[in-house]
């Protein structure tokens, strides 16, 4: 099967940092021997997904074809990602200049700030996996998106697997 992933927040300058939804989704088809494509295709695709996390990106949808799935926090708060590819190793082969690993740790947020999407988005805060889930070994760096890290459960714990890794970490 031919699969194309859609990243709608790239643009002319470079992206900040890859699409964690699509790192997982990559690597879930490619476990099952699909072939993938990032946003173009070297062929008609039999499966597209397209994912957005700014608003402000959010018209790009136009751009994607029609029977593809679509999500990201920009288009779709309650989307997620099923369970088998959410807690894959995210395939980061596929932005290939990315010398960083990146995941969270856990999920939500204790505070209801009016202006933020992450308590809907994500309910109250929660474990959401070990640092060893989405860390690739041949990174030095990781870039954590925990919303409020110190506040999570499992914070103590994700600091220690940090130390003793010896891992440069990026508090997103």
């Amino acid at each position: 099967m031919k699969v194309l992933l859609m990243d709608l927040d790239v643009t002319n300058r470079r992206r900040p940092f890859p699409n964690l939804a699509l790192l997982k989704l990559s690597a879930y088809h490619k476990s099952r021997g699909d072939e993938v494509f990032l946003n173009f295709p070297l062929c008609q695709p039999d499966v597209t997904y397209a994912s957005c996390v700014f608003s402000w990106n959010a018209k790009r949808k136009a751009s994607v074809p029609d029977g593809a799935t679509v999500g990201g926090s920009g288009i779709n708060l309650k989307m997620v990602l099923p369970p088998e590819v959410e807690h894959i190793m995210p395939d980061y082969s596929l932005y290939p200049n990315v010398d960083f690993s990146l995941g969270f740790t856990s999920r939500g947020c204790i505070r209801r700030c009016k202006w933020c999407i992450v308590p809907e988005k994500e309910g109250i805060i929660r474990p959401a996996a070990e640092i060893y889930e989405f860390w690739d070994r041949h990174h030095s760096k990781i870039v954590l998106l925990d919303n409020n890290l110190l506040a999570a459960p499992n914070w103590e714990d994700t600091l220690s697997d940090l130390i003793r890794e010896q891992i440069q970490v990026d508090f997103n």
